[in-house]
């Protein structure tokens, strides 16, 4: 549909060609959407990513029987008293959980955040260009009514 919208005059387009553009734009919309849906996904997944890590690097300062606040989700915290900051369990996938060490953890938590990073710049390439097709093909169905 970009080749269509590129190739032809504006003031040579026919009807058909008029229809088979909104219904380019309308599939646009849609993929849009998901793209915006996507997004909202994984900023929040960072947001939680960016917590874990914070308290991670906390934890790597704290010293036995300590009292911490620590977040439990969702802008929520417990007091908590440190008893063993050498070992804590990371999920590793489908509700499958490891011990390893709080260095394995930080490392391991980094890397997800910079996957989700690269994951996000991916699809917010994508969703503008999918914003830049559709203001084409409005301004091109724009031109010809």
């Amino acid at each position: 549909m970009k080749e269509l919208a590129e190739n032809v005059p504006s003031d040579k387009i026919s009807n058909e060609e008029v229809n088979k553009l909104l219904l380019a734009a309308q599939q646009l919309e849609q993929q849009a959407t998901r793209y915006n849906q996507q997004i909202e996904i994984l900023n929040s997944y960072y947001s939680e990513i960016q917590t874990s890590e914070q308290t991670l690097v906390e934890l790597k300062d704290a010293k036995n029987d300590q009292q911490m606040l620590l977040p439990i989700g969702a802008g929520n915290f417990i007091y908590a008293t440190i008893k063993n900051a050498e070992k804590v369990i990371v999920t590793i996938g489908a509700g499958i959980h490891s011990e390893k060490s709080l260095d394995e953890a930080i490392d391991g938590v980094k890397k997800k955040k910079s996957e989700v990073e690269n994951q996000l710049t991916q699809i917010k390439a994508s969703y503008n260009e999918v914003v830049e097709r559709l203001r084409e093909i409005d301004r091109i169905v724009k031109s010809v009514m």
